[in-house]
């Protein structure tokens, strides 16, 4: 199982580095970065590049910072070329880190789970303490 972050800048980079500090080492992740030199097929070229250094019966999930931007608009046109791979938007540290805990535990890919993950990591801290704050007035 790869992951195969794609980001604006280098926030791929540092996703993955926090990653790791947490973690420690991840295995099976790259981090590709759009620079502002760079045009949408060096990229294209780059992702697919390291597609092709994974063997087809592996599992790979492409994980992008941003719907809509160069480097999802640039993976959907790869999609069509290699449907095995899923692909996900909206990046973020708790998603990577489900993916090495996913990889420790049995190296069997859940997509859903990843999305999960990465969806509830987004949390209103505020309204969180509050409902919790509530929750205790009850008892």
């Amino acid at each position: 199982m790869k992951l195969i972050l794609v980001s604006h800048g280098p926030l791929s980079s540092a996703i993955l580095e926090s990653a790791e500090m947490i973690v420690g080492k991840i295995k099976g992740v790259v981090a590709l970065s759009l620079t502002p030199n760079m045009s949408p097929s060096e990229l294209q070229q780059k992702i697919e590049a390291e597609i092709m250094k994974i063997p087809d019966d592996e599992q790979i999930v492409i994980a992008l910072d941003l719907l809509g931007g160069t480097p999802a608009n640039v993976t959907t046109r790869i999609l069509a070329a290699y449907p095995r791979i899923n692909v996900l938007t909206g990046m973020n540290l708790p998603m990577v880190i489900e993916f090495a805990n996913q990889q420790l535990l049995g190296g069997k890919l859940n997509f859903s789970q990843l999305l999960s993950m990465g969806q509830g990591g987004i949390v209103d801290i505020k309204q969180q303490l509050q409902s919790s704050d509530e929750d205790e007035d009850e008892v």
